[in-house]
């Protein structure tokens, strides 16, 4: 049984679109880990609420609870205001951090380098429903092909099964 090889410049033209293509993906994929960090500054935002709701809490003077014989001690409602505050800067602090990790991500990726960072982040961001996972598995696709390897320094050791 005969096969018609593909000839060299069908092959070579292949590769070239690949490569492109390749080049395209690693462009825009900086862009979308910057969007993401927005989103993720725009919605640690809700965090100031809670410093902003606990600090009213914490601050409130006794007399507001003087009226009603049926509120809690005002130690409590103080408590609860520095409990709420500390839950504002905890969120506050964790979309920050992973906002900087997502900026870093893109940088990385638009210089080629730090390749296993970036998929360590890519799988950080899979946790953040749809538009992480979404942006955490376009990367990993991306971060895997031969080329990009190549672009990032390519492989310390080799990949297991090749």
């Amino acid at each position: 049984m005969t096969t018609e090889a593909t000839p060299p410049t069908e092959r070579a033209s292949a590769q070239v679109l690949q490569m492109a293509g390749d080049e395209q993906h690693l462009r825009t994929l900086p862009v979308f880990y910057y969007i993401l960090a927005g989103l993720g500054l725009l919605f640690g935002c809700f965090g100031l609420l809670y410093i902003g709701g606990g600090a009213v809490l914490a601050f409130l003077p006794e007399a507001a609870f003087a009226s009603n014989p049926d509120a809690p001690p005002a130690e409590v409602i103080h408590a609860l205001g520095w409990m709420v505050v500390a839950i504002g800067v905890l969120a506050l602090a964790a979309q920050c951090a992973g906002s900087v990790l997502l900026v870093l991500t893109g940088r990385f990726i638009a210089a080629r380098r730090h390749r296993m960072f970036c998929l360590v982040v890519a799988g950080i961001t899979c946790l953040w429903v749809p538009l992480g996972t979404a942006l955490g598995v376009y990367t990993f696709v991306i971060l895997s092909r031969e080329r990009v390897i190549e672009q990032f320094g390519g492989r310390s050791q080799p990949a297991i099964g090749r």
